[in-house]
């Protein structure tokens, strides 16, 4: 519930007691929010759209490597969800994290994309961790990247590989998790300023083999 009030009733500082009860109510919200689940959406899972575009659009404005850049109209975001929906099916697979059973939030999402080429039916690409810059510190990523993973192990795939960009923050956390660099690429990607940066190859070995 929104209370409004006028600024004559407010007064110019709240009481400390009010101001530490304001602080305890907020930890106990905060306690008492929903567990995070993690879902697979198909093609008529159309309602997750606007969210999507939303939570692309935000980790594109905080700075995130995905492929756009930054300002990222809605009309562009749509668009590119659209493009994967399409995709959506037995080699590509779209996973979000939400609360209260799918009902809540948006938090996050990612794809994992199983190569189909004859050759090379034991590995699949990890592509577009996305975690929304208000949920972060909640170990959002880290549940997302661990159900593609079962995902990929339940499909026969061993190896798992990605692309970040280099000695960034999305790196650190791949390698928290496991993954392994492989290499390096100078000049790979650029940013809105127009600077060119590195790209670091990793890769994950999944059990199964």
């Amino acid at each position: 519930m929104h209370v409004a009030y006028s600024p004559s009733t407010v007064p110019a500082r709240a009481p400390r007691a009010l101001t530490a009860l304001a602080r305890d109510s907020g930890a106990q919200a905060s306690l008492r929010r929903a567990p995070v689940k993690v879902l697979r959406l198909n093609s008529r899972d159309l309602q997750w759209l606007p969210a999507l575009a939303d939570l692309l659009i935000d980790s594109v404005h905080q700075g995130a490597s995905l492929g756009f850049l930054a300002p990222l109209s809605r009309y562009a975001a749509l668009d590119y969800w659209h493009g994967v929906y399409a995709k959506l099916g037995q080699h590509h697979s779209l996973w979000i994290a939400c609360e209260d059973e799918g009902h809540g939030p948006l938090q996050g999402a990612v794809q994992l994309s199983l190569c189909p080429l004859a050759n090379a039916h034991h590995r699949g690409e990890v592509q577009r961790l996305m975690v929304h810059s208000h949920e972060r510190g909640r170990g959002i990523a880290s549940q997302l990247m661990s159900r593609v993973e079962c995902e990929a192990i339940a499909q026969g795939r061993h190896l798992l590989v990605l692309d970040a960009p280099a000695d960034s923050q999305a790196e650190a956390v791949y390698q928290h998790l496991g993954w392994q660099r492989a290499g390096e690429i100078p000049d790979y990607m650029s940013c809105a300023e127009g600077r060119l940066h590195s790209s670091a190859l990793m890769y994950k070995r999944l059990p199964g083999r």
